[in-house]
C-alpha cells in the first residue's frame, strides 16, 4: 500500500509517518509539506492508495488539493487530518472528495483502522464532530452540493432505503452484503440507482443528503 502524508509541520508529519511505518511495515509512506506538493506528486505519475491530508497549509490548502487530486485519481482514498477548530471546513472536505475526517489527536492504531475502513469503501467521521455535522446540515449555511429534489420525489424502494441507511452509517459494500444477505453485484446495482435518484456523485454525498433530508 502506498500512503501519501501531507502535513506542513515537520514534527507532526514525522511523528505520524513513524507510527504508520511501525504498524504498516510493508507500506510505502511518502511525504509532502503542502497541497501543491501533493498535487505535483500525483501529476508526476504516482498513484497513492491513501492520502492523509491536512487542511490548513501554505501554497495550497488541503481542501483544494483534495478536489484537484480526486479529479485525477478518483479511486484514491483521502483522509482529512485536521484540528477541531476548523469545523467550518468539515463538509467542504467531503464535498471535495474526502472519504474520512479525523482529528489530529487520533491514536495511530485507530488511524490505521480508519485507513482499512476507507479502503473497503466506508466513510469515517470522528465521533466528536458528528453532532456538529448534523447541526450544520440543518442550517442554511451548509455548503452547496447539487440541489436535491423534494424528499417525496426521490422514489427510493424499501431495499434502497435499507442500503442508504447503512451507507449513512459508514458501512462498506461488504458490510451491506453481509447484513442484508445480498450479493456484492446486487449491492452495487442498488447503490448506482440510489446515486442516480438522489442526483449525487458518490456515497459520501449520498450519506450527507440522506441525513439532511431525513431519508434514514
Amino acid at each position: 500500500m502506498d500512503i501519501l502524508l501531507v502535513e506542513d509541520y515537520q514534527h507532526t508529519r514525522k511523528t505520524i509517518a513513524y507510527g504508520l511505518n511501525s504498524r504498516l511495515p510493508e507500506s510505502n509512506i511518502y511525504e509532502a509539506d503542502n497541497g501543491l506538493a501533493a498535487l505535483n506528486f500525483v501529476k508526476a505519475g504516482n498513484s497513492p492508495d491513501v492520502i492523509l491530508m491536512d487542511i490548513s497549509m501554505p501554497v495550497m490548502n488541503g481542501i483544494d488539493a483534495a478536489k484537484a487530486i480526486k479529479e485525477i485519481l478518483p479511486q484514491t482514498k483521502i483522509i482529512m487530518l485536521t484540528s477541531f477548530n476548523e469545523e467550518d471546513k468539515v463538509l467542504n472536505s467531503f464535498n471535495a472528495g474526502a472519504n474520512a475526517y479525523c482529528l489530529k489527536n487520533i491514536k495511530i492504531d485507530e488511524l490505521v483502522n480508519v485507513i482499512a475502513s476507507v479502503l473497503h469503501g466506508a466513510i469515517w467521521i470522528d465521533p466528536s464532530i458528528a453532532q456538529f455535522i448534523l447541526h450544520v446540515l440543518n442550517t442554511e449555511s451548509t455548503i452547496s452540493v447539487k440541489q436535491p429534489q423534494p424528499a417525496e420525489q426521490f422514489d427510493l424502494t424499501a431495499r434502497e432505503k435499507d442500503i442508504l441507511k447503512l451507507v449513512a452509517l459508514g458501512k462498506s459494500n461488504k458490510d451491506i452484503e453481509d447484513e442484508l444477505v445480498l450479493s456484492i453485484h446486487t449491492v452495487k446495482n442498488h447503490l448506482k440507482n440510489i446515486l442516480q435518484k438522489l442526483s449525487v456523485e458518490d456515497r459520501t454525498q449520498a450519506a450527507i443528503l440522506a441525513i439532511k433530508e431525513n431519508l434514514v
